[in-house]
């Protein structure tokens, strides 16, 4: 099949669908989409209530709990405790098809009886503040974040201690303010840097130690802004820097973020891949358009996926996941198609929050189920031909959004049938919108709920180091130095809690001016759009395009421009000096 051209339903804007496309549609049995792959993610993303946590009451047992869902929606939600018990059945929910109603009309109305769980958090112990977080331990403020132990306000991070204020990082123990790092110990306001201790402000360093402001190093100690001192003048220029006070450290940000642009930059975060496009992509295979993922094989659209192959339009789609398509939180599939928090679930379609469960079509909260439609238990005769007629009559007869969109069979579910809001989801992170722009595209808007705090302490008036910080101040209400006026869904104040107190003083490091809302989305900005542009390689001979950076080591083209050609997440107009593999590795490996 050659290579098709569409305009995409949403946006209007042409899209190209590439032969191995049709044929992973045509072997899951869907049609080609109707969207772009950009308008697909963003549909997917609104499902993806993250970091917006409320206090309401478990609607079965009356305990108070902290839940993604505000309680003011329009839902049934259980704790965790009474969600997994007997004391319901939810089959006891199901309905027949009405062939003369759209059918995802029907799945929404079943939506707004059956019971749904809190949120996603598992097996963790004293980490109430978290979701989508499993096996954590004295964590706060924690999300899509597993096997942590005293972590707080932390995003997508794995297996690390006694830190906080991370962005996808691994194995990092005392660290602080950084992103995108993995096995290091005590590193703060450093990205991209590998088995690495005691950084400050350093980029793309490996099995470094002992080093600030740096870029591109390897097996170095005590250089700052990448030259070599010895260990005694390395110590005197460190506390000349004053990195234990608020102005030391933000006047190095400023220093460190203009050296980092000197240096090239490898098109793509990601080792081990064979044929991958995308970023931050590790030990993959045939994987194209991937974020954030590892261990994927022959996939496409993919975020936050791992080990999965054969899946097309996932976020968050991990273990083993096979043969799945436009998937949200699923958790070892195969075969499921359009579906919400699916969990070792198989032979599924249209489900929302199903688990342990296979031959399931348009089904909620449903546990250890076969052979359900819309909740109702069918033997595999009878399940097997009723779900060829919905199929046909989601085809003949689509569900319409408020927008006028169409949703036939083989599309992902309307932001009609979302229970949250636009800006309470991570959809806001990636593709921020405005009230006003929001319900133009018509998505639902959370207003921010009434605080009746008073700010007793403004930002700017805290104390330059920590060692001059009261006990007292965990009785303050600190202002957020953006004040409400930023697009960051600011809180205006927050407070310390003891253990940041106890973490900022062991650390020897000045209390944050922003809450934490704020403070997430900086770090949220530090990283590349998901999103690709065609590119030439920047080195051309001995320097870099820019003139900027001059080459240390021998390259395969000599003093020719690089011939090499790539996707990349670093878009045109950007600072950074983009080198491919080969040249990248020349200079810096």
């Amino acid at each position: 099949m050659n290579t098709e051209s569409k305009i995409c339903q949403n946006c209007k804007q042409s899209f190209t669908i590439e032969p191995d496309d049709f044929s992973f549609y045509e072997k899951l049995q869907v049609p080609p989409p109707t969207w772009c792959s950009e308008c697909r993610l963003q549909r997917r993303l609104i499902w993806r209530c993250e970091r917006s946590l409320y206090r309401r009451k478990c609607d079965l047992c009356g305990n108070t709990i902290i839940s993604i869902y505000s309680p003011d929606k329009p839902y049934t939600v259980y704790c965790r405790e009474c969600y997994h018990s007997d004391k319901w059945d939810p089959l006891s929910f199901g309905v027949d098809v009405d062939f003369s109603r759209p059918f995802l009309e029907q799945f929404r109305k079943l939506q707004f009886k059956v019971p749904r769980l809190y949120a996603f958090a598992f097996q963790n112990v004293k980490s109430d503040y978290a979701n989508g977080a499993a096996f954590n331990k004295n964590c706060y403020l924690i999300f899509v974040s597993d096997h942590n132990e005293d972590l707080m306000y932390s995003y997508s991070t794995f297996d690390c201690r006694n830190s906080a204020d991370l962005l996808n990082c691994h194995e990092c123990e005392l660290s602080y303010d950084s992103v995108t790092c993995r096995k290091c110990y005590k590193i703060c306001f450093s990205e991209d840097c590998n088995d690495s201790q005691d950084l400050f402000f350093c980029k793309n360093c490996a099995n470094c130690q002992d080093c600030i402001g740096c870029a591109n190093l390897r097996n170095a100690r005590y250089q700052i802004f990448n030259k070599q001192y010895s260990k005694e003048d390395y110590l005197k220029e460190m506390e000349s820097m004053r990195l234990d006070s608020q102005d030391g450290i933000d006047s190095t940000r400023v220093l460190a973020f203009e050296f980092w642009k000197r240096f090239p930059s490898k098109h793509i975060h990601g080792i081990q891949n064979t044929n991958v496009s995308g970023d931050y992509v590790f030990n993959s295979k045939n994987a194209f358009h991937a974020y954030d993922s590892e261990l994927l094989e022959d996939s496409k659209f993919m975020n936050h996926g791992n080990k999965s192959r054969n899946c097309y339009d996932g976020y968050v789609a991990v273990d083993d996941g096979q043969f799945s398509y436009e998937i949200v939180s699923a958790i070892t599939t195969s075969n499921v198609k359009f579906g919400y928090c699916v969990w070792n679930d198989f032979d599924a379609e249209y489900c929302d929050t199903c688990e342990n469960s296979n031959n399931l079509f348009g089904c909620v909260s449903l546990r250890k189920a076969q052979y359900c439609i819309l909740n109702k238990q069918y033997s595999k005769e009878e399940y097997e031909e009723l779900r060829e007629k919905v199929v046909l009559q989601m085809k003949e007869k689509p569900f319409q959004d408020t927008g006028g969109r169409r949703f036939g069979y083989g599309e992902f579910f309307s932001s009609d049938l979302c229970p949250f809001a636009y800006n309470e989801t991570v959809a806001q992170d990636y593709f921020p919108l405005s009230k006003q722009e929001a319900a133009g595209k018509g998505f639902l808007w959370k207003e921010p709920e009434e605080r009746n705090y008073k700010v007793t302490q403004e930002s700017k008036n805290l104390q330059q180091t920590i060692k001059d910080v009261p006990d007292s101040i965990l009785e303050e209400v600190v202002g957020c130095a953006h004040e409400g006026k930023c697009a960051h869904q600011c809180t205006t104040a927050f407070k310390i809690i003891p253990e940041e107190l106890t973490f900022h003083r062991r650390m020897n490091l000045p209390l944050p001016r922003l809450c934490p809302n704020c403070r997430h989305q900086a770090r949220f900005f530090r990283k590349n759009p998901l999103k690709l542009w065609h590119r030439k390689c920047q080195c051309v001979g001995s320097k870099s395009e820019n003139g900027v950076y001059q080459n240390t080591g021998k390259h395969t083209h000599g003093t020719e421009k690089c011939p090499n050609e790539f996707e990349t997440s670093y878009a045109p107009e950007r600072h950074e000096i983009v080198y491919c593999e080969s040249c990248y590795q020349a200079e810096v490996v």
